[in-house]
């Protein structure tokens, strides 16, 4: 398996996790086409392995807005690392995991 190449960023992320109420603020690390590595930095809760994420991210120097689903694929600490996935998978896993929302 190859691993995408990753690029150092000082991007700030809007952080919904499906299933718990609230959004957290969260430092974007690094970034790769597949997925990111984040630090959270605001908020009551630290995603765990497995849950899912909408991810808003403001690029202010190009005067864009991202908004991405991913799945948190490890975290320790207040860091994590995630993988991004297609909008249309989330619901999918939700109903895998038996998750209420």
């Amino acid at each position: 398996m190859s691993t995408a190449k990753r690029y150092k960023t000082k991007e700030t992320a809007q952080v919904e996790v499906y299933g718990h109420i609230g959004i957290l603020v969260a430092n974007l690390k690094n970034l790769s086409q597949t997925g990111a590595f984040l630090e959270v930095s605001q908020g009551d809760y630290v995603p765990q392995k497995g849950d899912l994420l909408n991810l808003t991210v403001n690029l202010t120097s190009l005067r864009r807005t991202h908004n991405v689903a991913a799945e948190v694929v490890w975290s320790k600490g207040l860091g994590l690392g995630i993988c991004f996935i297609g909008k249309e998978q989330v619901l999918e896993r939700m109903m895998a995991k038996g998750t209420s929302f």
